[in-house]
């Protein structure tokens, strides 16, 4: 390759990865189109999962695999003129497979949320919280879980009001992603850190690549005397439209630790994880 070349492949490759304005990057709401819906797609697995127990003495060990599987479409309406907000969602599919291997027996089970293929509305007053209206075929007791995990995810704050700098770093609350992986750590202290770490330019449009880490650790004390303990320790990216300020992908591996201390009994549970998000806009006519 000649000298010339070269010169043509550094600028086409620097032409890739561009600078924050002078004036950094603000996020903002998702710029959505008319007619327009957002499908998540999440899958979270545990290959290589491990789990002991310690038993008066004797240790037993197994293998246990988790996977996790969510397929939504979000679609939003314009806000009334008193400022509240309404919108639908549609669960085409909220699955948890657990396989465990102990002591050569094998167990599998599969647990599909009974609002897999529900649609059902969403509103918030312009002062007030999300509420999702439901058509009352379910019991809300049994669907407490997966409610609460919508509703955190349509409260979630990742980023800074202000503009935000090549470079900089940010606190965020990893609430939705901790019930995403994990939902034994109710009284965890977790910390969430972001940093803004390139501005990608690809075929007529800029990425904001963002780094993320995610820390959390929380035990507890039953009236029996059990002691629960739990710790997340995640990083990976996320990226971001900055046309449509869309989070087109989100990517985290890492490690969960849980453990069991009972009077005679001691089980301790290591998964390492990996957690795929990604979104796209859809059609009306083309929502699955």
């Amino acid at each position: 390759m000649t000298y010339s070349q070269l010169t043509v492949t550094a600028i086409a490759l620097a032409g890739l990865i561009c600078p924050a304005s002078a004036e950094g990057i603000v996020f903002g709401p998702v710029r959505g189109k008319a007619g327009e819906s957002v499908r998540l797609l999440s899958h979270s697995a545990t290959p290589g999962g491990t789990i002991s127990k310690t038993l008066s003495g004797a240790t037993s060990n197994g293998s246990i695999l988790i996977t996790r599987d969510r397929d939504l479409v979000w679609t939003f309406r314009d806000p009334a003129a008193d400022g509240s907000r309404r919108g639908m969602v549609k669960v085409n599919d909220i699955t948890t497979t657990t396989k465990v291997t102990f002591n050569g027996t094998p167990e599998e089970a599969t647990d599909a949320s009974p609002l897999k293929g529900k649609l059902f509305s969403m509103s918030k007053p312009a002062t007030g919280d999300w509420k999702f209206e439901l058509d009352g075929s379910v019991p809300l007791t049994t669907i407490k879980t997966e409610i609460d995990e919508l509703t955190v995810y349509l409260k979630r704050n990742w980023y800074p009001v202000k503009a935000v700098e090549l470079g900089e770093s940010w606190e965020f609350d990893p609430a939705w992603i901790k019930m995403v992986i994990h939902k034994d750590l109710p009284k965890a202290q977790t910390i969430g850190t972001m940093r803004l770490r390139q501005v990608r330019r690809a075929v007529g449009r800029e990425l904001a690549v963002i780094d993320i880490s995610i820390r959390s650790t929380g035990s507890d004390f039953l009236p029996d005397g059990t002691e629960t303990s739990a710790t997340i320790d995640l990083s990976g990216q996320v990226t971001v439209n900055l046309q449509t300020m869309l989070d087109e992908s989100l990517e985290l591996t890492g490690t969960i630790t849980t453990g069991t201390d009972r009077v005679s009994e001691v089980t301790k549970v290591q998964l390492p994880i990996k957690l795929t998000v990604t979104k796209s806009f859809v059609r009306d006519g083309q929502l699955p």
